[in-house]
C-alpha cells in the first residue's frame, strides 16, 4: 500500500460525469466542488492534486485503495464511514424523481410499486432504494446521463437523481419529454470525504469551510445559472501609441466606461442570482408539497399521515393528550367506476376530498389513504367530538350532492388513541370499527370505544 500523502499536498478524486457538482472537461476539473476546493486552498495551507478516474466506482475503489486521500463532494453513509471521515456539510440540494410527460405524478417513492426506477450505481440514493424501497424494480446505470436518456426513451419508467445535476442534463440536451414526478425524501447533504490516513486533517477542512463567507457560498451557487458576461477589450497598445493627452482622455473614458460595464454586469449577477434563488426556494416548495400530497385529490397522502400518527403517538406517551382517527370509505364505490368510468370515478374522489376538508378543522389532518380509502387525524379530540365531526361530514355529503355527479354515502369508523397502543392497532381498531358500520348497513357511523 502507498504512504499516504503530506497533508500540504492532497491527492483527490471526483465523480468525473456529474455536472453541475463536478466533471472531468478535457482532464481538467470544473464544478462546485473545484469551486470549494480553490476556497479552501484560499483559507488553508492546503494544496490539492487531481488524481483523475473514469468512472463513480472507480473513485470509490480509488479512496479505498489509498490512491486518493480525499473525495471533494459526496454524502455521508453507513457504510462509506467504514473507509471515509466526513467534514462539515458544504451543500444541500434535493433529489428528484424524473419521469416521462406522459407519465402520472406519483409525489413520493412510497406511491411506486414495480415499476423500473433508475438510479446511479454506487450513489447513495442506489443503495437507499434497496434499503427502503425493496419493491421498487431497480434499474443500475453508470452516471445520470444514462438514466435519464432511458427514460426519455421510455425504455424506464423513472429515474432518480440529483435534482441540480439532472436538470443541467435535461437542458444541456434538450430532453423536452422528461418532467419532474415525485420527490425523494432523502435530501443531499454533501461534505468532504477523507480517507481514514488523513482523518487528521478534518478540523483544519472544518476550519477553512467556516471561513467561506456568504457571498462566496452565493458566487458558488451562482455557477449553477448561466449568466453571460462580456470580455473587456484590452485597449492598452492603442492607448501606448497616441499622444499623452489622447492617453489620459482614453484612460479616463475607459475607467469610466469600465466601471459603468461592471457595475451593471454585477447588478445583472446579483438580479440572475437573486431570481435564481427565488427559482430554486419555489421549486423546493414545490417538491416538498409534491412529497406529502396525494396527486389525484391534493390531500395528504399515506406517507405523511403515517409521520403524523407517529407524532400523535408520542404527544400521548409525553403528555396524555386525546386524539382520534377517523376512517371514511365511499359506499359501494366500484358500481360507480363499473357504471360511469373511472374519469367519473375520479371526479367523485375529488368532490369527496373537497368536502371533507371544508368540514374538517384547521387541526385536523385530511389525508387519502388509497382508493375510496380517506382517513381524518384529529388531535385533541374526544370521541364525542369526533363524532360530530363525522356527522357534520355525513350532512355535508347529502346537502352539495347535485345532478352532475353520482350521489355516494359512506360507512365511517372511529377509534379513539389509548395507551401503550401502537400505530398499527390504532388504525387496525378504526379500520375495523369502519367495517363494522359496513355490516349495520352502510351510511352509519360506528365508534369502538375500547380500541
Amino acid at each position: 500500500m502507498a504512504a499516504p500523502s503530506s497533508p500540504s499536498s492532497i491527492r483527490y478524486c471526483i465523480d468525473p460525469d456529474w455536472a453541475p457538482y463536478e466533471s472531468l472537461i478535457n482532464g481538467q476539473h470544473i464544478g462546485l466542488s473545484r469551486q470549494y476546493l480553490t476556497l479552501i486552498e484560499k483559507n488553508s495551507e492546503l494544496t490539492f492534486t487531481l488524481i483523475p478516474t473514469e468512472s463513480w466506482q472507480q473513485t470509490l475503489d480509488y479512496i479505498q485503495a489509498n490512491k486518493c486521500d480525499l473525495i471533494p463532494m459526496l454524502n455521508s453513509t453507513t457504510n462509506r464511514k467504514n473507509f471515509l471521515d466526513f467534514t462539515k456539510v458544504l451543500f444541500r440540494a434535493p433529489n428528484a424523481l424524473y419521469g416521462h410527460y406522459n407519465q402520472p405524478l406519483v409525489g413520493h417513492l412510497a406511491n411506486i410499486n414495480q415499476q423500473s426506477v433508475a438510479v446511479v450505481t454506487g450513489y447513495r440514493l442506489h443503495r437507499y432504494l434497496l434499503e427502503h424501497h425493496p419493491k421498487i424494480n431497480i434499474v443500475e446505470v453508470e452516471n445520470e446521463a444514462q438514466g435519464l436518456t432511458k427514460v426519455q426513451n421510455k425504455e424506464i419508467d423513472f429515474y432518480l437523481g440529483s435534482f441540480h445535476g439532472a436538470n443541467k442534463y435535461i437542458k444541456d440536451n434538450a430532453l423536452h419529454n422528461l418532467r419532474i414526478v415525485g420527490i425523494s425524501e432523502l435530501e443531499d447533504k454533501l461534505r468532504i470525504g477523507v480517507g481514514k490516513s488523513l482523518s487528521h486533517i478534518i478540523p483544519t477542512l472544518n476550519q477553512a469551510i467556516s471561513q467561506i463567507t456568504i457571498a462566496e457560498h452565493a458566487q458558488v451557487f451562482s455557477y449553477l445559472k448561466d449568466i453571460n458576461t462580456t470580455q473587456v477589450k484590452d485597449y492598452s497598445m492603442a492607448i501606448k501609441s497616441a499622444s499623452a493627452f489622447i492617453a489620459v482622455i482614453i484612460c479616463l473614458l475607459f475607467g469610466y466606461w469600465r466601471s459603468v460595464n461592471n457595475a451593471s454586469i454585477l447588478e445583472a449577477k446579483n438580479k440572475a442570482l437573486e431570481l435564481a434563488h427565488q427559482q430554486l426556494d419555489e421549486k423546493n416548495k414545490q417538491l416538498a408539497d409534491l412529497a406529502i400530497r396525494d396527486s389525484l385529490t391534493r390531500l395528504y397522502n399515506r406517507g405523511h399521515l403515517s409521520e403524523c400518527i407517529q407524532q400523535q403517538i408520542k404527544l400521548k406517551e409525553r403528555y396524555n393528550k386525546n386524539a382520534c382517527l377517523i376512517i371514511l370509505d365511499i359506499d359501494d364505490f366500484k358500481n360507480i367506476n363499473d357504471q360511469f368510468g373511472h374519469k367519473v370515478g375520479d371526479d367523485v374522489l375529488q368532490h369527496f376530498a373537497k368536502q371533507l376538508t371544508e368540514c374538517a378543522r384547521s387541526v385536523d389532518i385530511v389525508s387519502r389513504w388509497g382508493g375510496e380509502e380517506f382517513v381524518i387525524l384529529c388531535p385533541e379530540t374526544n370521541i364525542d367530538e369526533a363524532n360530530v365531526i363525522a356527522k357534520r361530514f355525513q350532512q355535508c355529503l347529502v346537502e352539495t350532492s347535485s345532478d352532475a355527479l353520482p350521489c355516494v354515502t359512506c360507512s365511517i369508523g372511529i377509534a379513539p388513541l389509548r395507551e401503550s397502543k401502537s400505530a398499527d392497532q390504532w388504525f387496525i381498531a378504526a379500520d375495523n370499527a369502519m367495517y363494522q358500520a359496513k355490516e349495520l348497513g352502510k351510511d352509519t357511523v360506528f365508534i369502538v370505544e375500547n380500541a
